[in-house]
């Protein structure tokens, strides 16, 4: 893409009063109409980040790899200007070893299990239900609160998690779900095994322009992986974090503004690091005008934004609402084999703070991008749980590329084009936040 055709992203006159142009290697401060939004070598210092973050292998919450990865944004954030501050969290977790069905006469081993393994000491029992028609429409009518969810493979298990109260979701294989139906068992038994354990990580937080009482900007993304080196999924998000940073710091901000740049740790087994930063910046809340959250940026189709789920399930006043004492609990383990059933997700997914103002915004910063943009509603990452605090939250991913959460989640997969576009759509946002545009 040539450097031309990234003349909607500038910083606009009204933007900022000095602004910070690069010529022959130095930077020169000059009053402008426009500034050149991302020069010629964005995408391939983007990629350079993508490759060295994939290069850690699989980096998951609380291993090596997830430290080398913190270390070298840290590292980068500085090189870039920023002030910077590593903010630790721990976290708890829990392995599942084994889990089995006993219903009857009937033995089946559970290929998927969703409870709360923070809470069970023993055996779940309760009153089975099979569920045979696995349509949205269908599970919502159904009575299935108190129980024991069994389904053949994992389709809908997301739906009976985040619209039902069930006692636990199992997935069992097709033959052993048609054994348990033919055998007439209206209650069970989960016997599991597994062992709790403690992880550590942490947020990446670089400041720019921070002043007491003053306006903020957060853009966001998680570091961590998941079964793969996490190329896609999430070094893309990181690179287009580090290097807006990088391209931010050469410009002067307004008065009375600031912006913060975040790598959350934690983020694939249940947004532990964005819950942490909540309830560490509590008070920052109320300055922060926009929380913009990149993940997943590196396919090859079209771009979508969470913003079409308007404003709901927002708090009258800044805080979040989500029980504390699930703050710091992995909702699934690195195995994928259980999945946490609590109450506190569902505000996050029902929840959405997305105002027309931002909707607007994003829908002037994709004009001219020359890829569709489609607001979406729903998409689950760390923004979700800052729109429930009351923080206005949005999110943008790329579909397309190679499977994620997979060994095929590598740099060689992931589309350069797309990490540029998605980083002129962002930048083309906080334009439009720090200079509104009139009614």
């Amino acid at each position: 893409m040539t450097s031309t055709k990234q003349s909607r992203n500038v910083i606009g006159p009204a933007l900022w009063a000095v602004a910070v142009l690069f010529a022959g290697g130095a930077a020169t401060q000059l009053q402008s109409q426009s500034v050149p939004a991302l020069d010629p070598g964005f995408k391939s210092r983007a990629m350079a980040h993508v490759r060295q973050l994939a290069a850690f292998g699989v980096h998951e919450a609380g291993t090596i790899g997830d430290r080398r990865a913190a270390h070298y944004i840290r590292q980068q954030m500085k090189k870039a200007g920023l002030s910077v501050a590593n903010e630790p969290f721990t976290f708890q977790s829990f392995v599942l070893e084994n889990a089995v069905l006993e219903a009857g006469t009937e033995k089946a081993d559970i290929i998927r299990l969703g409870f709360n393994p923070y809470s069970a000491k023993g055996p779940i029992s309760g009153e089975l239900a099979l569920v045979t028609a696995t349509d949205q429409p269908s599970i919502l009518k159904a009575d299935l609160d108190g129980k024991l969810v069994v389904l053949a493979g994992n389709g809908s298990f997301n739906i009976v998690s985040f619209h039902k109260k069930p006692k636990a979701v199992l997935s069992l294989s097709a033959p052993d779900f048609e054994r348990l139906k033919a055998s007439g068992a209206s209650s069970g038994e989960i016997r599991f095994r597994g062992k709790l354990g403690t992880g550590k990580s942490s947020n990446i937080v670089g400041a720019l322009g921070a002043k007491p009482g003053a306006r903020e900007i957060i853009l966001s993304a998680h570091y961590d992986s998941w079964r793969g080196p996490g190329a896609n999924d999430n070094a893309t998000g990181v690179a287009v974090v580090l290097e807006l940073a990088r391209y931010l710091h050469s410009v002067k901000l307004p008065p009375k503004m600031s912006m913060r740049f975040v790598a959350f740790g934690g983020e694939e087994p249940g947004w532990l690091g964005s819950k942490a930063y909540l309830l560490r910046h509590q008070t920052d809340l109320p300055n922060c005008e926009l929380l913009f959250n990149i993940d997943q940026v590196g396919g090859d189709g079209a771009i979508y934004t969470d913003t079409r789920g308007g404003i709901r399930g927002v708090p009258d006043k800044f805080g979040s609402q989500l029980p504390g004492e699930f703050a710091d609990k992995a909702a699934r383990d690195t195995n994928g084999t259980w999945r946490l059933l609590m109450s506190s997700e569902r505000p996050l997914y029902a929840s959405s703070n997305v105002p027309e103002w931002l909707r607007s915004a994003v829908s002037r910063a994709g004009m001219g991008l020359g890829r569709k943009v489609i607001a979406q509603d729903g998409s689950g990452s760390d923004h979700r749980v800052f729109g429930q605090a009351g923080v206005v939250a949005t999110d943008i991913t790329v579909e397309g590329g190679a499977q994620t959460h997979a060994p095929t989640d590598v740099p060689a997969a992931v589309d350069a084009d797309s990490v540029e576009l998605a980083a002129r759509l962002v930048l083309a946002v906080i334009e439009d936040v720090l200079n509104p545009k009139p009614n």
